[in-house]
């Protein structure tokens, strides 16, 4: 890694709450206690995650990549067939999470952990300009998809865990900001991330030197794919 990339990677390491704030709504989301509810919030604040990301860094985004971004691992067509059973399994799943709701408290934690690992390499990404244009940008949300895959366990999910346990009207709270509003409890969270957030500097450091091998990677496997295309679209 570069030394200006290591230098991004330290800027990103520092603690914005305009860089995490939509991340971390996503991850309180699931503690909606009503189905589909829950589901509306996360996808809203994960979606203009890199919008707002991007924006904080000077940049905009275009469409494309917003979409490549935010794209999941199922294509379009896939989605769509998919739906009905998919929205079933989710309704069943939300109900039964409500009613044992310490199945809540972890997958919140574990989703939360994840959102935060997402804003910072969005971030790094914007500082490190792999956003800039959108070829570069689509390989880049594919290497961003490929090591969030890997992430299982953090030091950031005993943080996540916290937040998870300190008191929230959540739905309160989010209808709160979602209209510009300040709320109580979210600022004792934005409070509590602050105070912390330099702990983890080393490995927010470390998770930006992965994200650029695999990016490298990723590139690599791109440019072969090129080269066999235009070998065989000029062969006889």
């Amino acid at each position: 890694m570069s030394e200006n990339l290591t230098v991004e990677a330290q800027e990103s390491a520092q603690f914005d709450w305009l860089i995490y704030s939509d991340a971390t709504f996503a991850g309180l989301a699931i503690l909606i206690p009503i189905p589909l509810l829950d589901v509306a919030f996360e996808q809203l604040f994960r979606r203009r995650m890199p919008r707002i990301i991007a924006r904080q860094n000077g940049l905009h985004l275009s469409p494309r990549i917003q979409m490549e971004i935010n794209r999941g691992r199922f294509s379009c067509l896939q989605s769509c067939l998919m739906a009905p059973v998919l929205l079933t399994l989710l309704l069943l799943k939300r109900i039964f999470r409500t009613i044992l709701y310490f199945l809540t408290v972890k997958e919140s934690s574990d989703l939360l952990s994840l959102y935060w690992h997402r804003a910072f390499l969005l971030d790094y990404m914007c500082k490190a300009g792999y956003l800039l244009d959108e070829e570069t940008g689509t390989i880049a949300a594919e290497a961003l998809r490929e090591i969030l895959d890997t992430i299982t366990t953090s030091p950031l999910s005993q943080l996540a865990k916290q937040v998870i346990a300190m008191p929230h009207h959540i739905l309160r709270s989010l209808r709160r900001v979602r209209m510009g509003k300040a709320d109580e409890d979210i600022e004792n969270t934005r409070s509590l991330m602050e105070r912390t957030w330099e702990n983890f500097s080393d490995y927010f450091i470390e998770l930006a030197a992965q994200y650029d091998q695999t990016f490298a990677k990723v590139k690599q496997v791109h440019d072969m794919q090129k080269t066999a295309m235009r070998d065989a679209s000029q062969s006889p």
